[in-house]
C-alpha cells in the first residue's frame, strides 16, 4: 500500500482526469443537456445499481476552493444527473483515500454542514444567478436544506456563503458507507420547486463537497472569492422541455395540547392552567410553476427549543432574537433588505395570516398579511408587508419594500424605502438604500417622520477584500416592522483584510491582517461637520493552520464623547432637594482599549470547538438613555464545545461569562455567567430524545455617580425613580422527544421548567417560576 502522502496525491493526480464522457469541470465543461430518464422504478436506498443511473450525465473534474484555490481536488467526486417526469436526481460516488477519517454522525435536520462531510448541490432554477435552493447531504443521507441568496448575510465571519437554512422542503435521500469512500442517492421532486414557466429553460448548477478532516471544499464548477458572485459562476443544466410539477397543493394540520404554570410573586403561590388544546392550519398553493400562496390559521408558533441565553446586563440596545417559526420562515429571502426593515419576529401573536411569494421574468414579488394580537395590545393589528425587486444585467438588482402596521383609531407605523445593488466589474458590490418612516400615535396626537439612508461599497477578493459603509438614520426614523435599534445617529466605517495562502499541504493554510475603523456622529451634528460622539478602531491578525485550527487577535481602541443633552432627567442622589443634574467627565470616556483572542478547532474527530477570550476598558450604561456613566473594565469568556460522542450522540457545552469592574477599586458592576448543556440522541434520522439545561446567573450594581459614589434617579413628568441595580439566577430544564420523518409531519412532547435559584450556584431554596408540558402533531398533506 502506498504511503499516506503518495496516495493522497496520486488521488489528487488521478481526479483531475474524469472518466470518458463525464462533463468535467475543471476543463470548463459546465453545460450539461439533461438526459430524460424513467426514474419509476428507483428505489433511493443509497444504491447506485440500477440501469437508469448508466444513462445519466455524468459530472466530475472536481477543484478545490478552500484552503487552496484552484488546486486539484484531494479526493475523487463522481455525481451523476437525470431528469424523470416528476423529479430531478442525483447520485454521487465520494471516493476517499481514508475511508476511515470520513465524519458522518445521525443529526437532527439542517446541522451536519458543521460538523460532518458532505455533498451540497446548488440549484439556481429561475437562471438567474441571484437566488438558489440548496440541497445538502451527508455520508449517511441526513439533509439540510436552505436558500441562497446574493447580497444576504454571510456566515462564519464573512467567510461563507449566504445561506439561509430556514427554507424546508420535502425531498428524499439516503447514503451509504463503503470502504472506498461513500455513495449518496437524491430525489428532488418538482412540486417542491419553484421555476419559470416557459416551455424551454435551463437551470444553474454547481455541486460541492466538504471534507471535514482536512477542511478542504471542492467544487464541480470552478469557484473563486476574486468574484463576488458566486452564483454566476454555475453551470448549467440545459435541455429542461417541458416542466410541469402538476397540481401543488398542500394543507397541514397542527394539533396541539398544553399545560402551563407560573408563579404569582404576591402571593407566592405556583398555578398552573387546565390543559388547553389548539386547531391551526398551514395551506400552500401553487398558484403556477413560479408563484407560490401560504395561508395560515390560528398558527402553533411554541418553539420546541429554549433560546440560547445572552448578557443583556450592560447592554444599550435590543438584542434580535432569530426567527423560528415556520409560516415566516418560507421566502424570508424575498424580503432581505440590506438593512433589516422587514423583521417578522415582530409580528407577535398572529391569529391569521397569508402571503404570496414568487418571480415573473426578472420581477421578484412578496406580499404577507397579518392580524396580529399581541397580548399588550388592546386590539389586533393589520400587518402588511411588500416587496417587489426586478433584476439589472447579470448579477445586480434594484427594488422597493413598504411595511405597514395600523390599530384602527390608535395609529399606525408605515415605512417606504427603495434599494439597489450593482455588481460592477465582477468583484465590487455597491449597495444603497433610502427610506423614510411615518408614526401617528392617536392618543398623543403626534406624527413623527423620519428617513434612513444606506451606502456599501465592497470589493471581493481571495486576498485583499474592503469595504466602506455610511448609514444616516434620523432620530424620527421608525421601522416597528424591521429591527432598527439604534436611530438618530450617523455612522460611518472602513474595514479592509490582506490574506496570504500557503501550498498544498502547508502547516500555515492562511495568515491574515484586518484593520476597521467605525464612527458615529449625531445626526445633526454630522450634517454640520461637527465632532463624532463615538468611535472605534480594530487592528487583527490571524493564522489557520493545517487540521482546521485558527487563531486570531485584536487589539481596539475607542472614543466615547457622550452629548450633555444625552443626560437630561439624571440627576445625582435620591431625587430630594439636594439633588442636582448628573454631568460626568468626557475625558473619562476617551482612550479605551481592548483585546481579544478566538480560537476555532474543527480538526479534531469528536470535539469542535471555539473560545473566546476578551479584556477590554468598557463604560457602564444607563439602561434607558444608552449614555455611558462611569468606565469600567470588563472581561469576557465563552466557550462552544461540540462533542460527537457516538454516531447518534451529540453535545453542546457552552459557558458564558462576564465580569465588568469599576475603575480605581470601586467594586463590581455587573457580571454574567450562564453555563448551557444541550445533548441529543437520535434514534434514527427521523426519531431523537433531547434535554437541553441552562444556569442563567446576571447581576448589575446600581448606578453611582463615579465622582461622589451617590446614586443616581431619573426624573420625567410623572415623577422620579432612583436607579437600582438587579440580581437574578434560573435553572432552564426541557426535555423533547421528537418524530420528523419530513418538514410539516411531526410528533412533539416535551417539558420545561424555569426555577429562580435563592443566589448565585446555591441550588438551595429553588422556587418554580414557570413549567409548560406540551404536545404537538401535525402531518403534511401534499396533492
Amino acid at each position: 500500500m502506498l504511503p499516506g502522502l503518495a496516495a493522497a496525491a496520486l488521488t489528487a493526480f488521478l481526479g483531475s482526469f474524469g472518466p470518458p464522457g463525464c462533463h468535467d469541470g475543471s476543463r470548463g465543461e459546465l453545460e450539461v443537456l439533461l438526459p430524460v430518464l424513467d426514474g419509476g422504478g428507483l428505489r433511493i436506498d443509497g444504491f447506485l445499481d440500477e440501469e437508469v443511473w448508466e444513462h445519466a450525465a455524468l459530472l466530475c473534474g472536481f477543484t478545490q476552493f478552500d484552503p487552496v484555490e484552484g488546486d486539484p481536488a484531494s479526493q475523487r467526486t463522481e455525481v451523476l444527473v437525470f431528469l424523470s417526469a416528476d423529479a430531478l436526481h442525483f447520485g454521487v460516488r465520494a471516493f476517499d483515500d481514508h475511508s476511515g477519517g470520513i465524519r458522518a454522525s445521525l443529526r437532527d435536520r439542517d446541522n451536519v454542514s458543521d460538523s460532518d462531510d458532505y455533498v451540497r448541490f446548488v440549484l439556481d432554477t429561475f437562471n438567474d444567478r441571484r437566488r438558489a435552493y440548496v440541497f445538502t447531504v451527508n455520508p449517511l443521507g441526513v439533509q439540510e436544506d436552505g436558500v441562497w441568496v446574493e447580497g444576504g448575510t454571510r456566515t462564519h465571519g464573512g467567510w461563507g456563503p449566504p445561506i439561509d437554512k430556514n427554507l424546508d422542503l420535502v425531498w428524499e435521500s439516503e447514503g451509504r458507507m463503503e470502504e472506498w469512500g461513500y455513495a449518496l442517492e437524491v430525489r428532488i421532486p418538482l412540486k417542491s420547486l419553484r421555476f419559470r414557466n416557459v416551455p424551454l429553460q435551463a437551470w444553474g448548477l454547481n455541486v460541492e463537497r466538504r471534507i471535514q478532516r482536512t477542511g478542504a471544499q471542492e467544487s464541480w464548477a470552478p469557484i473563486t472569492r476574486d468574484e463576488a458572485n458566486a452564483l454566476a459562476l454555475a453551470g448549467t443544466l440545459e435541455g429542461l422541455e417541458g416542466l410541469d410539477p402538476g397540481l401543488f397543493l398542500e394543507a397541514n394540520p397542527v394539533l396541539t395540547g398544553r399545560r402551563t404554570g407560573t408563579r404569582n410573586d404576591e402571593t407566592g403561590t405556583f398555578v398552573r392552567d387546565d390543559p388547553r388544546g389548539e386547531l391551526g392550519l398551514n395551506l400552500t398553493y401553487g398558484i403556477t410553476s413560479n408563484f407560490t400562496l401560504d395561508a395560515t390559521l390560528n398558527p402553533d408558533f411554541s418553539q420546541v427549543e429554549a433560546d440560547a441565553g445572552q448578557i443583556t446586563a450592560n447592554e444599550r440596545f435590543a438584542i434580535r432574537i432569530p426567527e423560528k417559526r415556520p409560516f415566516f420562515l418560507q421566502g424570508t429571502e424575498v424580503f432581505a433588505l440590506s438593512q433589516p426593515l422587514v423583521f417578522t419576529r415582530t409580528i407577535v401573536n398572529p391569529a391569521a395570516g397569508a402571503k404570496v411569494t414568487g418571480k415573473q421574468g426578472p420581477w421578484s414579488m412578496g406580499y404577507l398579511v397579518a392580524l396580529d394580537d399581541p397580548a399588550a395590545a388592546e386590539q389586533r393589528l393589520a400587518v402588511n408587508l411588500v416587496r417587489v425587486r426586478r433584476d439589472l444585467g447579470e448579477s445586480s438588482t434594484a427594488g422597493v419594500v413598504y411595511t405597514d402596521r395600523t390599530a384602527a383609531g390608535r395609529g399606525h407605523n408605515r415605512v417606504a424605502g427603495a434599494d439597489l445593488r450593482l455588481v460592477l466589474v465582477r468583484r465590487y458590490t455597491l449597495q444603497l438604500l433610502a427610506a423614510g418612516s411615518s408614526t401617528e400615535v392617536a392618543e398623543k396626537g403626534s406624527l413623527r417622520r423620519g428617513s434612513l439612508y444606506f451606502a456599501e461599497l465592497r470589493r471581493s477578493g481571495r486576498e485583499l477584500s474592503y469595504g466602506l459603509e455610511l448609514e444616516e438614520i434620523s432620530p424620527g426614523f421608525w421601522a416597528e416592522s424591521g429591527f432598527i435599534p439604534r436611530v438618530g445617529d450617523t455612522r460611518m466605517k472602513a474595514e479592509t483584510s490582506l490574506n496570504r495562502y500557503g501550498a498544498s499541504g502547508a502547516l500555515v493554510e492562511r495568515l491574515g491582517v484586518s484593520a476597521e475603523a467605525q464612527g458615529f456622529w449625531g445626526h445633526e451634528a454630522f450634517r454640520q461637520r461637527q465632532g463624532r460622539m463615538e468611535s472605534e478602531f480594530q487592528l487583527g491578525a490571524s493564522v489557520s493552520f493545517r487540521g482546521r485550527t485558527s487563531l486570531f487577535l485584536t487589539g481596539f481602541m475607542a472614543d466615547f464623547i457622550p452629548g450633555i443633552e444625552g443626560y437630561d432627567g439624571l440627576f445625582v442622589g435620591d431625587g430630594g432637594s439636594a439633588a442636582h443634574p448628573f454631568r460626568p467627565d468626557p475625558d473619562l470616556f476617551q482612550g479605551l482599549f481592548g483585546v481579544r483572542a478566538l480560537l476555532f478547532t474543527r480538526g479534531l474527530e469528536s470535539v469542535r470547538g471555539m473560545l473566546r477570550l476578551q479584556w477590554r476598558e468598557t463604560p457602564l450604561f444607563d439602561r434607558d438613555l444608552r449614555v455611558p456613566l462611569e468606565p469600567g473594565q470588563g472581561w469576557t469568556a465563552d466557550l462552544n464545545l461540540g462533542l460527537f460522542l457516538a454516531r447518534a450522540l451529540t453535545a453542546e457545552v457552552g459557558l458564558l461569562h462576564e465580569a465588568v469592574m469599576r475603575r480605581d477599586g470601586g467594586g463590581r458592576a455587573s457580571v454574567a455567567t450562564i453555563p448551557r448543556l444541550r445533548a441529543q440522541y437520535q434514534f434514527t434520522k427521523a426519531l431523537f430524545f433531547r434535554t437541553i439545561t441552562e444556569y442563567a446567573r446576571q447581576e448589575r450594581a446600581a448606578p453611582l455617580d463615579p465622582a461622589t459614589g451617590a446614586p443616581l434617579t431619573y426624573c420625567e413628568e410623572g415623577g422620579c425613580t432612583l436607579r437600582e441595580g438587579f440580581a437574578e439566577a434560573r435553572l432552564l430544564g426541557q426535555f423533547l422527544l421528537g418524530y420528523q420523518p419530513s418538514p410539516g409531519t411531526v410528533f412533539f412532547a416535551g417539558y420545561s421548567r424555569t426555577a429562580r435559584d435563592s443566589g448565585p450556584f446555591r441550588f438551595q431554596g429553588m422556587e418554580p417560576m414557570e413549567d409548560g408540558l406540551f404536545v404537538k402533531g401535525s402531518y403534511r398533506f401534499r396533492f
